[in-house]
């Protein structure tokens, strides 16, 4: 008897169990609660999740005349992208103190407002945001305690598969800095920003929240070299004519202001470069991001690419394997499940600057028992080790005394080219 329905002709049947390709997901997408004052609610309904790009003039002119959406949509311009955002705008009426316009921007997990409507994205957008932020709503620790839209931001994050929350800290001293990190310390998803931005207004310097600029700068880098695994740090922001604060820098100070905020989990905005004029009245210098880690105090997963590469890997394989659920389990199926893996690691070792070291792809026998094969189970063991960012080059001096012998081997040469031995007279 034939394995297939009996017949009697010629069929053919199309053979689709062969190695899937893992496409990483595009994690620029910018999200987020926002301030729109003169929003068009018919584009933008009250905690609502809504997807354009900047490059949309209908979506950006109903964005409203002033509030946080504008000047998201403005420091992504001034990026040099086209960003997409996935905007939530609260209804902020009545919301006149900070603790109440707090509670908006927030809003409420189970009924899906302000921050947590984000959780929808995926249903009424097709798109999940990968950058949170909350511009003027996250610096604070009212009531000595967390900041409730960074905390949301973090739970919205453990989530939401490639997210990560961009935050501003209190940028008044590195202290008030530091202790609003030390409170996401065992979080791998924010990235803490230490110092407001200044920018132009109607050529008027003015203070603002920095996230939108460090949001756009992390989708910048990823527009520009091909997916989420590089670091932002040690890039100059756009759009800004510096910090609100200045910060102390030098390469090579471990005791820098700098350096002790990073240590921390807080990245900053400095000046490198040595080059600047004197004026009689001065203004904190710097657009570079000197921003490489998360607020985690785990040393293994501090840098914001490793964390960024890991999600992406963790997103993408599942979403990639589903084609294979509900087929039958056996030799061809799941020696092209580990194939299709190992192809994926080889893509991301091969890149020019690797986003991974190292990987192997292995299928245990203690993990895959016979309980766990007849019940439709297969366990696949998948480890790799991301590229860290270079953030300390150590390099040794000392003296060399071998150094005159090899002046006096040129000496010696000279001498010789000249037709001069023995000992020159005084």
């Amino acid at each position: 008897m034939p394995a297939t329905t009996p017949h009697v002709g010629v069929r053919t049947f199309l053979n689709r169990t062969e190695k899937a390709p893992f496409i990483i997901a595009d994690m620029a997408t910018i999200g987020g609660a926002f301030t729109a004052t003169g929003v068009n609610r018919t584009l933008f309904p009250p905690d609502y999740p809504v997807l354009f790009t900047t490059d949309d003039a209908e979506m950006v002119a109903g964005a409203g005349t002033s509030g946080t959406l504008r000047k998201t949509i403005d420091a992504c311009i001034n990026a040099g992208i086209v960003a997409s955002i996935q905007a939530v705008v609260p209804d902020m009426t009545g919301a006149t103190t900070l603790e109440q316009q707090m509670a908006k921007i927030v809003g409420s997990p189970s009924a899906r407002t302000g921050l947590y409507a984000l959780l929808s994205g995926q249903g009424e957008t097709g798109v999940e945001a990968d950058l949170i932020i909350a511009p003027d709503y996250t610096m604070q620790r009212l009531g000595s305690a967390a900041n409730p839209a960074a905390t949301a931001i973090d739970a919205i994050c453990e989530r939401l598969p490639t997210a990560m929350g961009v935050c501003l800290t209190p940028s008044s001293t590195k202290e008030a800095a530091a202790e609003w990190a030390a409170d996401f310390a065992t979080s791998l998803n924010i990235i803490a920003v230490g110092q407001a931005a200044r920018e132009s207004v109607n050529g008027v310097p003015i203070v603002r929240d920095s996230a939108p600029h460090v949001a756009a700068l992390i989708s910048k880098t990823d527009k520009a070299r091909g997916g989420p695994y590089y670091n932002p740090g040690n890039q100059a922001l756009g759009g800004i004519l510096g910090p609100d604060r200045a910060v102390s820098f030098s390469i090579s100070d471990p005791d820098c202001e700098a350096n002790y905020l990073i240590q921390r989990g807080v990245n900053s905005i400095v000046q490198i470069e040595k080059n600047r004029t004197s004026r009689a009245s001065n203004s904190p210098q710097g657009k570079t991001f000197w921003g490489f880690f998360n607020t985690s105090n785990d040393p293994l997963w501090r840098a914001i690419n490793v964390v960024r590469t890991r999600k992406a890997v963790r997103e993408v394989i599942p979403r990639t394997l589903v084609k294979y659920v509900g087929q039958n389990l056996g030799t061809h199926v799941g020696v092209i499940l580990l194939q299709s893996l190992d192809d994926f690691l080889s893509e991301l070792k091969g890149l020019p600057e690797p986003a991974i070291l190292g990987g192997e792809v292995r299928w245990e026998r203690n993990l895959n028992t016979n309980a766990v094969l007849r019940t439709g189970g297969f366990a696949v063991t998948l480890n790799f080790e991301e590229a860290p960012p270079i953030t300390d080059i150590q390099v040794y001096t000392g003296r060399y005394e071998a150094a005159f012998n090899i002046l006096a081997d040129e000496i010696q040469q000279a001498m010789s080219q000249y037709g001069v031995s023995g000992q020159l007279a005084a």
